[in-house]
């Protein structure tokens, strides 16, 4: 069997907590491969969303080991991490973070120039995703001429335009 798009080894995560060590996470050993889909629930403050930033490498473990697609995130630096990220996978949070300056289409778009491609393809490739998810109407307007629910959209649109090895979604 291939590589794990995403595995975690014994991942911990500990906090300072007026002098004591609150851990949060203890010992996760997770696997997800191609095709999976994995859902985390818990109580508010349980550590999921904390889970879900330590998958991502926006967050380093207190103990264990994050790879994505056989690659150890521990070595990496930040920039290393961020490159990673961008390359493999897509993040859906609870908040839309659309660059307010910029149209749907731009929104959208991006994610594929940081990645190499010319700005008619990406551009392309975006109306595309925006019209998969209803959208396709809107792509020049700004996320503040957007509805809520349109927005959100514009974020799944942009999560899924670079064709990632994972989705990554926090509500």
């Amino acid at each position: 069997m291939s590589n794990p798009v995403i595995a975690c080894d014994a991942v911990k995560i500990r906090f300072a907590d007026a002098g004591d060590q609150l851990e949060v996470l203890h010992g996760i050993n997770l696997d997800v491969h191609t095709g999976d889909f994995v859902s985390i629930v818990g109580n508010s403050g349980s550590g999921k969303s904390t889970l879900l930033h330590i998958l991502a490498g926006l967050e380093q473990p207190s103990e264990g080991e994050v790879s994505i697609l056989g690659t150890a995130l521990s070595p990496l630096n930040k920039t290393q991490r961020a490159l990673l990220r961008r390359q493999h996978l897509g993040f859906i949070y609870q908040l839309h973070h659309l660059l307010p300056e910029f149209t749907a289409l731009e929104n959208v778009a991006m994610p594929l120039m940081l990645n190499g491609m010319t700005r008619k393809q990406a551009c392309e490739a975006a109306q595309h995703w925006l019209e998969k998810v209803k959208v396709g109407h809107r792509v020049k307007h700004r996320p503040s001429a957007l509805s809520g629910g349109e927005r959100q959209r514009v974020a799944i649109a942009r999560a899924l335009v670079t064709n990632p090895a994972c989705v990554l979604a926090d509500e």
